[in-house]
């Protein structure tokens, strides 16, 4: 994939459809650049919980002046075009973008991809497979100045660690590129299987 997005939500909650997006980010990274940056805020039309605030930063002060999710969520799908999106724990964030989108009346049909699942594969000595400990145990430094659990700040961290993942990806395949089709296989792939995986996709190409 020489072209994707990479998204991250912050929401009231863990469920779509009743809890609403409070905040969001996508980056557009080509050729391993990020070429093109979206970030708002969103108004979810009701306070937000206390331990929220406490986890993200974000209050109800900060989103009273903000747009709707259902105003936000079509910008945001005209920025993203027809890429694929990356984010870590991918299936909360398809939701909550399955969720709002059609809460916004516009069709949400878009493939994700999982950094996490990703990392479970190809990083089976880190500790657990959340985005800090998975940076810190691969020595990759985070953006200056961010905090986590917010939209960009996870953003940027999760280019970081899915640009890392591919290096890995392609050593293992023998340094061929590694294409949306292959991606998604290495995922689905049970960890005991990946790397008889990896040396059947060497053997075919050899």
């Amino acid at each position: 994939m020489k072209t994707y997005a990479v998204i991250d939500f912050e929401t009231t909650g863990l469920r779509a459809g009743s809890d609403r997006i409070i905040e969001v980010a996508a980056v557009i990274v080509r050729d391993g650049v990020v070429v093109e940056t979206f970030s708002e805020l969103m108004n979810p039309g009701y306070r937000i919980p206390n331990f929220i605030t406490s986890l993200t930063g974000i209050s109800d002060a900060m989103v009273r002046d903000k747009p709707r999710p259902e105003v936000v969520m079509p910008r945001l799908r005209a920025f993203l075009g027809d890429h694929v999106c990356v984010a870590h724990n991918a299936s909360f964030d398809s939701r909550f973008f399955g969720a709002e989108m059609h809460l916004a009346a516009h069709a949400h049909e878009r493939p994700f991809v999982c950094s996490l699942l990703m990392a479970r594969r190809l990083v089976p000595s880190s500790p657990n497979h959340q985005l800090g400990t998975l940076l810190k145990h691969l020595r990759i430094t985070p953006p200056p100045d961010m905090r986590a659990h917010r939209a960009l700040a996870d953003v940027l961290m999760t280019c970081a660690l899915w640009q890392h993942l591919i290096r890995v990806l392609e050593t293992k395949i023998g340094g061929y590129a590694a294409d949306l089709d292959l991606i998604r296989t290495t995922i689905k792939k049970p960890k005991a299987t990946v790397d008889a995986y990896f040396a059947a996709v060497v053997a075919a190409r050899i």
